[in-house]
């Protein structure tokens, strides 16, 4: 449990970077905040899966 909860908060801050570096690149919404935030949601979709198995391993490590 500790893992998935991790895992999301990490995805979360590597998601919110992610747009702060390359911005809103794909076009989810024709309103441009309800786009920007769905950007967001869709970067950590996209992060989820990396980051949980770097913490499940490293926490599997420990």
């Amino acid at each position: 449990m500790a893992a998935v909860v991790l895992s999301l908060t990490l995805s979360f801050i590597a998601a919110v970077l992610a747009w702060f570096a390359i911005g809103p690149r794909l076009r989810l919404s024709e309103d441009s905040k309800q786009n920007e935030v769905l950007n967001v949601f869709a970067y950590v979709a996209l992060a989820f899966p990396v980051v949980f198995g770097i913490v499940f391993f490293v926490i599997e490590r420990l």
